[in-house]
């Protein structure tokens, strides 16, 4: 019965697959490769071998979703269960299905599935809304092949569902500078607040974009006439704003996972991330442990390089960081074609945001993660913003001549 409701779930991502293609005919071939190749891993994960990273994190939350679900008397009380925003929240989603439709492992990773294939599709819709359909459709083969991506779409992780709502929330970011509209503030904030939900760090990507919109409702305020049909609403933007970041600073409310604005600016708490996060066989070189505040000058930088390109090929100890260092790679490769898009980035206000909060998120993550295992998993979470900047220069991948004219037919009918 476990796997009836499993296949189940595979087959609604199927079903939910093929009514996108039916819409979005130009999508379709990557979209098929996509969930070919991902219901392969999932069905060989669950059936034949372990995959990477199913032993740790993914297995603790099923397994704690089990317990959930088996320990709640119903409905009412595995709602009172509710553990807000944060690791916990995966958890709670899972009992919730398991209490529904009964327990299933396969299940609960055919929704990471569902939103595995939501950041393929999205992620293609919003590189053809920034650049254009060839752009758009060699983004969507390198999001429908990129390995972490595949992986974390069949595990009972966090990092699908997060590389989702972080895509809704770039979609909005994009609408904003392109249209300007209120609607497309709350796309983002949606989209940043659902990522939040499943890890907190997330959510210092909207301050980002809230505190842009500000200086731009601030800049109308003063070029617009009082009188204008529009200077209310701008009016009321800032002020909402200023009373949001006001609250912020003054501790009347707190993000999961970073705490506090006081929380956030306290040197010692960063300073004993550095040093518990540094451990394993994996973990960066003890030297780059930051043991003092003026430290984070000089070694900040250089773990943000970590985060982003290792395992380094002096970090190899074994054979299984070879799949790691081949991902680090890929990333060395995005940021030299980002490097050489730099002129075209600097013209266009979407991408120029997208460029400061991922910058932000580098920041971040690199000050806190000391291992390159969990490197590899949390960089996975942005590999759609490196993609959005470099997409133009991506080398063309056609698997079938039949795809190459296909694709060759839509660009002359655009």
């Amino acid at each position: 019965m476990a796997d009836f409701f499993g296949f189940t779930g595979i087959f609604f991502v199927t079903l939910v697959t093929l009514l996108i293609t039916t819409r979005w005919p130009a999508v379709a071939n990557i979209l098929y490769v996509a969930l070919t190749v991902r219901i392969i891993v999932l069905l060989i994960g669950h059936y034949v071998v372990p995959l990477p990273d199913s032993t740790g994190d993914a297995s603790s939350f099923e397994g704690e979703a089990l317990h959930m679900f088996k320990t709640s008397t119903g409905f009412s009380n595995l709602l009172s269960q509710y553990p807000g925003p944060g690791s916990g929240f995966i958890t709670w989603i899972i009992a919730l299905l398991y209490l529904f439709f009964g327990e299933s492992k396969l299940m609960a990773q055919s929704l990471s599935l569902l939103f595995g294939m939501g950041v393929v599709f999205l992620g293609w819709f919003l590189v053809r809304k920034i650049w254009d359909e060839h752009a758009a459709l060699k983004a969507g083969w390198v999001l429908a092949l990129f390995p972490s991506l595949i992986l974390y779409s069949c595990l009972t992780m966090r990092e699908a569902y997060i590389s989702f709502f972080l895509v809704l929330a770039l979609y909005g970011v994009v609408n904003w500078t392109r249209v300007g509209s209120f609607n497309s503030v709350v796309v983002a904030m949606i989209g940043f607040i659902g990522a939040m939900f499943f890890h907190g760090a997330m959510f210092m990507g909207a301050i980002v974009f809230l505190g842009i919109v500000g200086l731009r409702n601030f800049r109308e305020m003063f070029i617009r006439p009082i009188s204008s049909p529009h200077y209310l609403k701008t009016l009321m933007i800032s002020l909402f704003l200023i009373i949001f970041f006001g609250s912020y600073i003054l501790g009347k409310f707190e993000v999961p996972k970073l705490g506090t604005f006081k929380d956030i600016i306290k040197i010692e708490s960063l300073l004993t991330q550095t040093q518990n996060s540094t451990r394993g066989d994996a973990s960066y070189p003890e030297w780059l442990i930051i043991d003092k505040p003026v430290q984070l000058i000089y070694k900040g930088p250089i773990r943000m390089v970590y985060f982003v390109f290792s395992p380094f090929p002096w970090d190899i100890t074994k054979m299984s960081h070879l799949i790691g260092m081949m991902d680090a790679f890929f990333y060395m490769y995005l940021v030299y074609l980002i490097f050489l898009n730099q002129k075209t980035i600097r013209l266009d206000n979407a991408l120029k945001i997208i460029l400061i909060i991922l910058f932000l998120y580098i920041l971040l993550f690199g000050i806190a993660v000391g291992n390159f295992g969990t490197g590899i998993r949390h960089r996975s979470k942005f590999i759609l913003m490196f993609i959005l900047l470099a997409a133009p220069l991506l080398p063309k991948f056609v698997m079938l001549t039949k795809d190459k004219l296909y694709n060759k037919k839509i660009l002359k009918t655009k």
